[in-house]
């Protein structure tokens, strides 16, 4: 018989984030898990966690409400771990065990290597993070974000997650589906498996073909997603067609410039490998002036977006060529490192 042990576990949330420590001892140091422990006899298992947390952080927590039960086979044991949502009752935390601790939102998730019981409970705290469906969150994280990982450098999951983020944050200045922009967010880029042409339709071609969406949509609910993903592609010359169109349009557009240098950067190494190093420049250049300059085919859709601010930077460095130049090198460089 294998050995059983039971523990709790403490998904601590403040602001939007959750608090994630790391292991310093034992066969899985430098793995990333939530703070807890054993459930000793006589204690409920809430009680165990009020008690570990003390024990671990120093601190006074409230817990919230039961998360979920994970069970898990490790080599040596099985693992029952219960899961709650916390809130800290007290100020400060404090390592009496790990050897470091972050604070992590939603994008930043996936950013540390987890302990693989701990890993599984990612989707539901997605989905407590960004207010949806644990079941939609399951699926999307499951089965649409990790399609993204055999995209170019400048669209994988963390582009993804990215635009659903974003894309989850305007939404909250209209009264829309927070599940339909979720999912069209997520699906936004999947037709990049058809080439970057197209790829908004193949998007749309992909969504409609879906059948699992069929479980939290109706058929029209699908149809708007469709669309907005169809509809996201900045040099697409009408408007979006919905307001769900014109949120994920936006939420596309990350405007940091020097973040859209480098993403230009990694396109043009990704699908040009044959080019120079000065082909390359003027490919970055002829792109930003294209889409990013003044009179460029880009456009902004929500104006409650942070997105003309940086854009209005960004066109202060396309105007200054020796600027533009000196970015490019240095993001070049590092680039080639990679």
């Amino acid at each position: 018989m294998m050995k059983k042990v039971e523990v709790v576990a403490a998904v601590i949330s403040s602001g939007g984030r959750i608090f994630a420590t790391q292991r310093g001892y034992g066969e899985w140091k430098d793995w990333w898990e939530f703070p807890g422990g054993k459930v000793e006899a006589g204690e409920t298992p809430q009680q165990a966690l009020v008690r570990e947390i003390r024990e671990e952080l120093s601190a006074e927590i409230t817990i919230e409400s039961f998360l979920h039960t994970v069970e898990w086979d490790y080599p040596s044991f099985h693992l029952t771990m219960h899961c709650y949502m916390c809130s800290l009752a007290c100020d400060g935390l404090v390592l009496m065990e790990h050897e470091a601790a972050r604070w992590l939102g939603y994008n930043e998730l996936w950013d540390v290597r987890w302990l693989p019981a701990d890993e599984g409970l990612l989707p539901l705290i997605a989905a407590r993070l960004l207010d949806v469906d644990a079941s939609l969150a399951e699926f999307i994280e499951s089965s649409i974000v990790p399609r993204y990982a055999g995209f170019d450098k400048a669209h994988r999951e963390d582009h993804a997650r990215s635009v659903i983020l974003r894309a989850l944050d305007l939404a909250r200045f209209y009264p829309v589906s927070r599940s339909i922009v979720y999912a069209a967010a997520a699906c936004h880029d999947l037709g990049l498996v058809a080439g970057r042409e197209v790829h908004h339709l193949e998007s749309g071609r992909i969504i409609r073909a879906m059948p699992e969406l069929l479980r939290w949509f109706t058929a029209d609910e699908i149809e708007l997603i469709a669309q907005a993903a169809e509809d996201h592609r900045a040099s697409a010359k009408g408007e979006p067609r919905s307001i769900y169109g014109r949120i994920v349009a936006e939420a596309d557009r990350l405007i940091e410039p020097i973040q859209i240098i480098r993403r230009t950067v990694q396109y043009g190494l990704s699908h040009y490998p044959d080019l120079s190093r000065e082909e390359h420049w003027q490919r970055t250049l002829d792109h930003l002036q294209e889409k990013y300059a003044e009179g460029g085919y880009l456009k902004l859709w929500i104006p409650e977006s942070p997105n003309a601010v940086q854009l209005a930077a960004l066109r202060i460095i396309i105007a200054d060529r020796v600027e533009l130049r000196r970015v490019f090198d240095t993001v070049w460089e590092e680039e080639k490192k990679d």
